[in-house]
């Protein structure tokens, strides 16, 4: 059958006044013509009718234009049954569907009815005149369950968002604040949160009415929507309060970078219809899960707190102008100083860490064991505290990331192992040592982290490609393609890239096929159940095999006796480091080791036994 054409001679889309548009699906062509023709003859020139002989041809046509509806014959030459009625519904799922076909008995038409069909009819028994009134009826039952599926539709969103600007309303922020630190607390994430209130906003409205305060609103919500990404929630609260929900930050500085952007945006004046223009002002306050607290409540007491801090603080003049001022005040200082004055000393007491150069880099040597000789050596920050004595990150990494003093930690981490490595390759230069930096997220997320690497790399002199940098596919959750960015630009200075705690993310596959990564690191985890448990066994000798398979290295940590070194090896993972060769060593220490690097003598600094690997544990 040629191409189909419409039964009047009016081009394609060219508008008619209360034009039907029907797409009638049948492969023999003198019973398509007689139903054309009954559709003719009862509705005359408001129907045009598309014939189509076949499934493909039909979704083909559905795909290109709009039809009314859709009358299909369920013996087609390429589908038959049900499966002809699934194409046209998957195709136009909004569509009223007419079965007109042969051979319908009960069973077939209450199947076509559950899987979508309008109407059911019987060529034998129904005359093709009657086809207008069915399709009448199917029309009109479509157009009731749209209306009631658009009221339906409106009071739900009603009910969540605020008439006013659109924006989620109390109700549906706060589920959605319960969500995310949901999702925090499984997947330890952090959520941030942002409380925005208007400065000034009654002198607006009783200046210039509340028609022009109602406009000024829908434009903050505008700007606020502007300044976030699509998985943040904005929200209006009531009044001239909002709020703006960020799941999944690395830290503040990513929750201060949003609050400053809205800053920015709302700095630019309204100019209404007089072209007056209005200055937009605004306090806002911020807080971030896990430190300011788990609970949605906790989190937005805490980000309301900040925001009046800023307002107080922000004030020309502080000083209390009524007596009636003191207690309203008093209660507020004591709130903001109970809320955060712990947190305050913490993140005081790090900067003076680092200040002081009181954190440390420790290295804990990494072996190839069939070699029996040390390959290089992963950097690990301590601190040491005068007060709490040798502390290991555990005690302030959290605090580090959540401050963004990470980033200056992470560089003195960097730039002492890199100074290192030159002095270990200076005293073995007949060696290729390598070593190990762990990357923080919120490092990746640094605008030129990339040229910082390399300014420290030209400032040590050491070889980019004897730097690893450890890294968990986690880390590039967050803004994932500006991370890839990042790693694509390290990889470019040369240095090597290895996945860190494989295994245990949410996306390991995916991850290493997209990242240019040069290894991965088993996490211990595995390595430690491994001879208890013969499904961790089965998963570390997967990840051995995947690695080898793409071309990657492996490197298994916390190996902790010599029997799981032994199974290692056996599974063609030569590369391990743990408790069972040696905890992390001062620099000194580890430079003594590696002068003194003749078997016997690293034997028995590292206490592994004779004969390497075989020794302890077998």
């Amino acid at each position: 059958m040629a191409d189909p054409v419409p039964f009047t001679t009016a081009e394609p889309g060219t508008p008619l006044p209360g034009a039907l548009h029907v797409l009638l699906v049948d492969n023999d062509s003198a019973a398509a013509g007689r139903s054309e023709a009954g559709l003719r003859a009862r509705l005359g020139e408001r129907v045009r009718v598309w014939q189509a002989p076949s499934l493909a041809r039909a979704i083909r046509l559905l795909l290109e234009r709009a039809f009314d509806a859709v009358v299909i014959d369920l013996e087609l030459d390429d589908a038959t049954g049900i499966a002809t009625l699934a194409g046209i519904r998957g195709a136009a799922p909004g569509v009223p569907v007419l079965v007109y076909t042969r051979q319908l008995d009960d069973a077939l038409a209450l199947r076509a009815l559950r899987a979508g069909a309008h109407e059911c009819l019987d060529k034998r028994d129904t005359a093709p005149e009657a086809l207008a009134r069915m399709l009448a009826f199917a029309l009109e039952r479509q157009r009731r369950i749209t209306t009631l599926e658009a009221a339906r539709n409106e009071a739900a969103h009603r009910a969540t968002h605020d008439p006013l600007t659109g924006l989620a309303n109390r109700a549906l922020f706060i589920d959605q604040l319960d969500r995310a630190l949901a999702y925090g607390a499984r997947y330890n994430r952090k959520t941030g949160l942002l409380f925005v209130d208007l400065d000034g906003f009654k002198n607006v409205n009783d200046v210039h009415g509340h028609a022009l305060g109602d406009t000024l609103l829908k434009v903050v919500a505008s700007r606020l929507i502007e300044c976030v990404r699509k998985s943040d929630t904005v929200a209006r609260l009531g009044g001239d309060e909002f709020v703006v929900l960020l799941p999944e930050v690395t830290s503040r500085r990513d929750v201060a970078h949003v609050r400053d952007s809205i800053l920015a945006a709302l700095h630019v004046p309204v100019v209404d219809a007089g072209g007056d223009r209005i200055e937009v002002l605004a306090s806002i306050g911020t807080a971030m899960s896990p430190l300011d607290g788990t609970a949605a409540q906790d989190l937005l007491d805490a980000a309301d707190t900040d925001m009046y801090r800023e307002k107080y603080q922000r004030r020309p003049d502080r000083r209390l102008t009524t007596a009636a001022d003191v207690p309203a005040i008093a209660a507020e200082l004591e709130r903001v100083g109970s809320a955060e004055s712990v947190s305050h000393r913490r993140e005081s007491r790090l900067r003076d860490g680092l200040a002081r150069e009181e954190f440390e880099v420790f290295y804990q040597p990494i072996l190839d064991v069939v070699a029996d000789r040390v390959v290089g050596a992963e950097a690990l920050l301590r601190w040491r505290d005068p007060d709490r004595g040798l502390l290991s990150p555990s005690g302030f990494l959290a605090l580090a990331e959540d401050t963004g003093l990470i980033v200056p930690i992470g560089e003195h981490v960097l730039r002492e192992a890199c100074r290192a490595l030159v002095s270990w390759r200076a005293l073995e230069p007949h060696r290729s040592l390598q070593v190990a930096v762990n990357l923080s997220a919120v490092q990746l997320r640094e605008h030129g982290f990339e040229g910082r690497v390399a300014a420290i790399l030209d400032e040590t002199g050491c070889p980019p490609e004897a730097l690893t940098l450890e890294l968990t596919e986690n880390s590039t959750v967050i803004d994932g393609e500006t991370a890839m960015e990042t790693l694509r630009a390290l990889k470019g200075l040369g240095v090597r890239l290895v996945v860190d705690d494989f295994g245990v993310g949410h996306a390991s596959l995916t991850f290493l096929r997209e990242a240019p990564v040069d290894g991965i690191k088993i996490d211990r985890r595995f390595v430690t159940q491994m001879l208890l448990d013969q499904r961790d066994q089965a998963i570390v000798s997967s990840m051995v095999r995947l690695a080898r398979g793409l071309g990657l290295d492996v490197v298994a940590e916390g190996v902790e006796n010599g029997e799981q070194a032994q199974r290692l090896a056996r599974m063609q993972c030569t590369t391990q480091q743990g408790r069972h060769f040696s905890e992390a060593v001062p620099l000194a220490q580890l430079t003594r080791l590696i002068i003194e690097s003749n078997r016997s003598r690293v034997r028995s600094e590292f206490g592994w036994g004779e004969h390497g690997f075989e020794a302890r544990g077998a």
